[in-house]
């Protein structure tokens, strides 16, 4: 028994940080093109004030270009801090009560560059009421991480992918609708991890009735599987 939870706990610790990293990754790669942005600018208005210094007239709305930039470069790098400080603040609690769609968009806001790098837009349609629930904030945005890599995997024409949130059943489900067919065999041999993510979250993952959703289903009863069978233990209403 011992042997089997510390195994449960491995995966789940190497899966949480594969997941840190690749986010942190793709944070650093948007901070890095904000200071390029800002250095170039920076050089621009150093070559300035040398042409000022022999005498050169400097026409006003080159300055005001100039810090044009640089205040929305800072805008666009404090918008970034706190995105990441959002996330960093994840692991604080191992449950809180978390409205979803605000995860969901923190999730969406973390991808955003990785999806563009794809040619593919990130869309959380919120629902008609907020719906709360009960969960790790961290592990649950592991698994809403990594079902939108395989969505987006999938999508490689590029194209629109939207997230909606809805009950059902007894269930709150995350729908991620990708912009074609998803093959069956998307919720079928998940790694490990995943699955040890699933059983955490009492949650399951399956293909919606179009074939172009994968939807993770919070909330299940039975014991955790893989594909359409993939439970987790009992988890709480939202």
């Amino acid at each position: 028994m011992g042997g089997a939870m510390s195994e449960h706990a491995d995966h789940l610790g190497t899966q949480g940080l594969q997941f840190f990293g690749k986010v942190s990754a793709s944070i650093s790669h948007e901070l890095k093109n904000v200071l390029a942005v800002l250095n170039e600018n920076a050089g621009l208005m150093e070559d300035l004030s040398f042409a000022a210094e022999r005498g050169k007239a400097i026409a006003p709305e080159q300055l005001q270009r100039i810090s044009g930039n640089f205040s929305r470069q800072i805008r666009r790098a404090d918008a970034i801090l706190k995105v990441m400080n959002r996330f960093a603040h994840s692991v604080d609690h191992s449950r809180a009560r978390i409205d979803l769609t605000e995860l969901t968009t923190l999730v969406a806001t973390l991808a955003g560059r990785l999806a563009a790098m794809r040619n593919i837009t990130l869309d959380v349609i919120p629902p008609a009421e907020d719906i709360t629930w009960e969960t790790n904030p961290f592990l649950l945005e592991n698994l809403i991480w990594l079902s939108l890599e395989k969505v987006m995997a999938c999508s490689e024409g590029g194209g629109a992918v939207r997230f909606r949130l809805a009950k059902e059943a007894g269930e709150v489900v995350l729908s991620i609708t990708a912009p074609i067919q998803l093959p069956a065999d998307l919720v079928t041999n998940l790694p490990a991890g995943q699955v040890q993510l699933l059983s955490a979250l009492a949650a399951r993952l399956v293909l919606g009735p179009t074939g172009s959703e994968l939807e993770i289903r919070l909330g299940c009863r039975e014991s955790p599987a893989v594909g359409e069978e993939a439970t987790g233990g009992e988890g709480k209403k939202g």
